[in-house]
């Protein structure tokens, strides 16, 4: 005989051994396990209930069971964390599991038996679960295996391998959110709807390897939407069609048909994406489409779903019944890649509104993808390493262009100007604006900093940059005496980031392809020079220079294709010495000539090869091949004084770049004043 009350439960742990009976869990943190054999009846409903609980984890192993409604209820804002069901929550009329107004679920996993003799296994009626993992038995005597009841309530993730059912209407009924059902196992109705959901109802990815049935009417009934819906397994009505969508299913992917099951029979709104998955000539897809005139949508796109294994020169027939050229929007053409070979299809009209899947004969691609990486991706990337070399430049082979070195009243230093930069082989350029600011700490040292943007650039049509910072850098400058005769050291450092667009060509059978990534260079230099003068008109300046560079492309994954190559990050290294000349000759007391030669050698570099993949039979691509470690730069201009602390200037430069024979060739102009 069962004791009156089970002892009631608020922020404990405890365990029940011996049957009782009306269970009431409250507080937060209680944890309750029912061992196997034990019973919690109660005479009427609701034979365990939480109010106001929180963290509460619940492990059955016996039986919870009500004669009336509610073998289990959860309400007034309980939150369960973890109920595990290994036995049986049943109720005599409605409602073996309630998840109330409200409530929380976060895992629920049933190897056990959930069931109601009437209307709802399981209901979760305007609350949440976060998981429900079933291996066991979700159902219903009469209707509503599973039951989502309305647009509040929201179940992330189903996952079954068991069986959810009713032996009436709907085995799962969804009218709230659920982003995800797995199905392995069975979810079946004794008559209509194995899988209903409703006008509110929204699933975003349902995937079933298993069995969707129903005992008279639609297997699978949608009013509401469908994001991705894939079948692998059955759709199965016994007495009407397989799925009745009066809503939307934005893609459905399908292997059901020609394994041996029925195809696939949909009526009403068609899908806007229908992909065929095809696993060999005996087991591929099949779909009868059926009453879609003056439906919301009566056209779909065709595809060849990327999990499927087509074989060349095969036909596949009878893929779709029950459409004309009118109802397919695009897709009767189009191709799959599989390793490094090509299949292109073609959706041909057989007969009557009977459609076949016909695959032309293979195609090796790897080749001709291989050339299009190297005719178009290998000089995208040095033409990117390339037009970065102005980070790692532009305070080495002319340290002095951006350097602000007349100052005022409050030691400072301050120039704005513009600049040209032009790149040979192919034509790229950029049009920048330049600030650069400077301070005398002393005499004999100072410090300041630039900013560079670039406001355009040109770039080929395979090939675009912007900048995603701008070139940013600082410089420390010591000099021997205050005259700035003598020896000078300085120290410098500079670093940006680029946005680049790649474009692979289409070379033969290979796709274009195009992806997004950014670039990036930071250079250190450190440089000793001595000034002397000639007369009074002349000062030379011999310089010996030393830098560290890195300019590094991160790795990116082309889009939009139908087999996309993932590139790995290229990292070009360097250390690099530089010995040259730079002088001036006094022309006026107002204007003075300039000028710089030199030559910059690589005493150390590494660049990474390009390292394609996403299809197989590529094959890695050397970037140094054409790289010149030894190259002059020049470079002449003006200074003209306006005042001691006021000049206008302009430097002309060209230099040899690293890569494929290209040069750059770059006009600044700028206006410095002190203050």
């Amino acid at each position: 005989m069962l004791s009156a009350d089970c002892t009631d439960v608020s922020g404990t742990t405890v365990t029940f051994s011996t049957d009782c009976s009306d269970l009431d869990i409250a507080g937060d943190g209680s944890n309750v396990t029912i061992n196997s054999g034990v019973t919690i009846n109660k005479t009427g409903g609701g034979a365990l209930g939480l109010r106001n609980s929180t963290n509460t984890t619940i492990t059955n192993n016996g039986t919870i069971s009500a004669t009336g409604n509610y073998g289990m209820r959860n309400t007034l804002n309980s939150t369960i964390s973890n109920l595990t069901n290994n036995g049986t929550i049943s109720a005599g009329v409605s409602t073996g599991l309630r998840n109330g107004i409200g409530t929380t679920i976060t895992i629920l996993t049933n190897t056990g038996t959930i069931s109601a003799v009437g209307e709802y296994g399981l209901q979760n009626k305007s609350g949440t679960i976060g998981t429900i993992t079933n291996s066991g038995t979700i159902s219903a005597g009469t209707n509503y295996g599973l039951h989502n009841f309305d647009s509040s309530s929201t179940i992330t993730t189903i996952t079954n391998s068991g069986t959810i059912s009713a032996s009436g209407h709907n085995g799962l009924r969804n009218k709230g959110v659920i982003t995800t059902i797995t199905n392995t196992g069975t979810i079946s109705a004794g008559t209509n709807y194995g899988l209903y959901n409703d006008t509110s109802g929204t699933i975003t990815t349902l995937s079933n390897s298993g069995t969707i049935s129903a005992g008279t009417n639609y297997a699978i009934a949608n009013t509401g939407s469908i994001d991705t819906f894939t079948n692998t397994g059955s759709i199965t009505p016994t007495g009407n069609t397989g799925i009745s969508n009066q809503g939307s299913i934005t893609t459905f992917n399908n292997s059901q048909g020609k394994s041996g099951s029925n195809p696939v029979t949909f009526t009403k709104s068609l899908p806007t994406n229908y992909n065929v998955i095809v696993n060999s000539a005996s087991d591929y897809g099949q779909i009868e489409f059926s009453s879609f005139s003056g439906e919301a949508n009566t056209e779909l796109n065709f595809g060849v779903h990327t999990d499927s294994t087509l074989t060349g020169g095969e036909t596949y027939s009878s893929v779709i019944d029950g459409l004309t050229s009118s109802n397919i929007a695009s897709g009767t053409s189009g191709t799959v890649i599989v390793g490094q070979i090509k299949k292109n299809w073609t959706l041909e009209n057989s007969s009557g509104n009977i459609w076949d899947l016909v695959i032309a004969a293979d195609i090796n691609i790897a080749s001709n993808t291989n050339t299009s990486v190297t005719n178009s991706i290998k000089p995208n990337v040095l033409t990117g390493i390339n037009n970065l070399n102005s980070v790692t430049e532009v305070n080495f082979a002319n340290m002095n262009t951006y350097d602000c070195d007349l100052f005022g009243e409050n030691k400072s230093c301050f120039s704005l100007g513009g600049r040209h930069t032009s790149i040979s082989n192919p034509t790229t350029q950029a049009n920048s604006f330049v600030l650069v600011s400077g301070f005398k700490v002393s005499e004999r040292f100072r410090i300041g900093g630039f900013y560079h943007s670039n406001m355009n650039h040109k770039t080929p049509s395979t090939f675009s940059l912007s900048d995603k910072t701008p070139l940013l850098g600082t410089y420390f400058i010591w000099n021997e005496n205050e005259n700035k005769l003598g020896y000078q050291f300085k120290l410098a450092n500079a670093f940006q980031k680029k946005n680049a667009t790649l474009r692979r060509t289409i070379v033969g059978d290979s796709e274009e392809g195009i992806g997004s990534t950014v670039i990036g260079a930071e250079s250190y230099v450190a440089e000793l020079q001595y000034a002397y003068r000639v007369n009074d008109k002349i000062l030379l300046k011999p310089y010996f220079s030393a830098r560290q560079a890195l300019i590094k492309q991160d790795a990116y994954t082309e889009t939009g294709i139908s087999s996309p190559l993932t590139f790995n990050k290229i990292e070009d290294k360097s250390s690099t010495i530089l010995l040259g000349l730079k002088f001036e000759n006094s022309l006026t007391s107002t204007l003075s000539f300039k000028g710089s030669f030199g030559v910059e050698y690589d005493i150390n570099h590494t660049i990474d090869k390009i390292e394609p993949t996403g299809i197989s039979g590529l094959t890695t691509v050397s970037l140094d091949n054409s790289f010149k470690s030894t190259r002059p730069v020049v470079s002449v201009g003006w200074n003209y004084y306006f005042s001691t602390s006021q000049k206008l200037s302009a430097i002309f430069q060209y230099q040899e770049l690293a890569y494929e024979s290209k040069t750059e060739s770059n006009a600044y102009l700028y206006y410095t004043f002190g203050f």
